[in-house]
């Protein structure tokens, strides 16, 4: 299933194998000027339109997974449409729709768009307006022909948590979600899928917290034992995933994850 919805880094061309629906969706743009180079959405525009993603997921206080449907909104649309084809003023409202179709999806109340313009600067006010993003919403729509099921990490998360005993652990939840926030930043992470984004925030997740626990001699369990040691660094334990009933569960080994992490 992840590979059916998988978003590869479209602010580098080269690696950009266009599928069988993306090709379709190319050939809508047949014979449309593109925007001219100094005006696409470079890798800045982008982290920035993730960065205010951000924002209005904090200060609507919205479910962790209404922040990760929003930023796979706003990537797959730019790489179904191209970004040679979307001006990087259209950057703040692609954000901002974003969120909003993402609230609907996932939130119990219906959220306003007046509202969510007026948690925008006054600058950002400037470039956008509800009437831009109804009709950047019905944009969107079109080119993800309806289909808004592609799975994000909360859920793998959640599931790895059962897997290595941690479910229980609230903080290694929110130290996991926030890595795998901030990793969206990044536009190369789009290369991975979200399960393999989830499995490296969390073995890094717990391996912070357990080096806290044991630097203010709380833990009792020796986590680093068997971890390589130089000085005063030592070595993540790996061996909590690279087992055999971890890789049966998951499907993943550490040599399938350890280019993402």
């Amino acid at each position: 299933m992840e590979e059916v919805y998988k978003v590869r880094n479209y602010l580098n061309p080269s690696e950009k194998k266009l599928s069988f629906t993306e090709k379709i969706q190319q050939s809508f743009n047949f014979g449309v000027k593109g925007i001219p180079k100094e005006h696409q959405i470079t890798d800045y525009d982008r982290s920035y339109g993730i960065q205010k993603i951000f924002d209005l997921h904090a200060k609507k206080d919205y479910k962790p997974e209404t922040l990760f449907i929003a930023q796979g909104i706003f990537d797959r649309y730019l790489y179904m449409t191209g970004v040679e084809n979307v001006p990087k003023t259209e950057v703040v409202s692609l954000s901002v729709i974003s969120m909003l179709m993402s609230a609907k999806l996932e939130q119990p109340i219906s959220p306003s768009f007046a509202r969510m313009i007026n948690l925008l600067t006054d600058e950002e006010k400037a470039l956008t307006s509800k009437a831009k993003l109804i009709d950047l919403e019905s944009r969107i729509l079109i080119v993800l022909g309806f289909d808004f099921n592609f799975p994000g990490p909360i859920q793998f998360l959640e599931r790895y948590l059962r897997i290595l005993d941690y479910d229980q652990n609230k903080t290694i939840f929110d130290m996991s979600f926030q890595i795998c926030k901030f990793q969206l930043n990044d536009s190369s992470f789009l290369n991975h899928h979200p399960s393999k984004v989830a499995a490296s925030s969390l073995i890094l997740a717990i391996n912070i917290f357990e080096w806290d626990f044991e630097k203010r001699g709380k833990s009792t369990k020796n986590f680093f034992g068997n971890c390589k040691r130089n000085g005063a660094l030592v070595g993540m334990n790996l061996d909590i995933w690279n087992n055999e009933n971890v890789q049966r569960l998951t499907g993943y080994s550490m040599e399938d994850i350890k280019e993402c992490l």
